[in-house]
């Protein structure tokens, strides 16, 4: 009896026991399953989120194939901020290619595309048929305050070296015009004209690898424009 007796306490508080630890386990499980089953949701919403965004590439009609692609810019005017001292018409970009590029340095994407900007501008900067053409924007609400603009331009560029001018647009009119013919919804906005001010290209956001589809639309353009002929550089 003693042996059954001493046996019997030790079986009934290891049970106890054993269920308590069980029913940590299966807690400890089920915490593992919801944090995997909302990582899966969290997942999924991001896909989700990236296929249907504004600025997938995928989904909405970019470069060649933007629907303003072969509209006419019949409007420009931009006002120098940095390196130049020239006033800018429509009258002063045809003959040659150009990319013009709208940005703001309140602009997180614009601030990660502009050294990728930097970089295509330096591979065509001795082609005489191709113009860049970088416009730094103010903030909404503030697109007017160019002193303001001005500096703010020039404190990112201190920091960001680059080898061409900075514009501005004031009163918005070339943005305007832009997105009379093609729209202009978002920051950074970069299009590409041909000799006869004739759009060829339009990008709306940053991606990665949106640089090298911009050279390659530059490169296209120089090709079929017969006072360039192909471009080796």
């Amino acid at each position: 009896m003693n042996d059954s007796q001493d046996r019997e306490p030790k079986t009934t508080e290891s049970l106890p026991g054993e269920k308590v630890k069980h029913a940590t386990l299966s807690s400890r499980v089920a915490r593992v399953f919801q944090t995997v089953a909302m990582l899966c949701v969290l997942g999924l919403f991001a896909l989700v989120a990236i296929k249907y965004s504004p600025f997938n590439p995928d989904r909405v009609p970019v470069g060649a194939n933007h629907p303003g692609v072969g509209r006419q810019l019949e409007v420009l005017s931009l006002t120098p901020l940095t390196g130049e001292v020239n006033v800018l018409n429509r009258e002063s970009i045809l003959g040659r290619v150009t990319l013009i590029n709208f940005w703001g340095t309140w602009c997180p994407p614009c601030r990660a595309e502009f050294p990728e900007m930097v970089a295509v501008a330096r591979k065509f900067r001795n082609v005489p048929q191709f113009h860049f053409l970088s416009v730094s924007c103010g903030p909404p609400g503030e697109e007017d305050d160019l002193e303001k603009l001005r500096e703010s331009t020039e404190a990112f560029i201190a920091q960001h070296p680059s080898d061409f001018p900075v514009y501005a647009d004031p009163g918005l009119i070339t943005r305007k015009e832009v997105n009379r013919v093609a729209g202009f919804s978002a920051y950074p906005t970069t299009i590409l004209v041909d000799q006869n001010c004739v759009i060829r290209a339009v990008w709306q956001g940053y991606w990665r690898g949106l640089d090298h589809e911009i050279e390659q639309a530059i490169r296209e353009v120089l090709t079929k424009n017969r006072s360039s002929g192909p471009v080796d550089n």
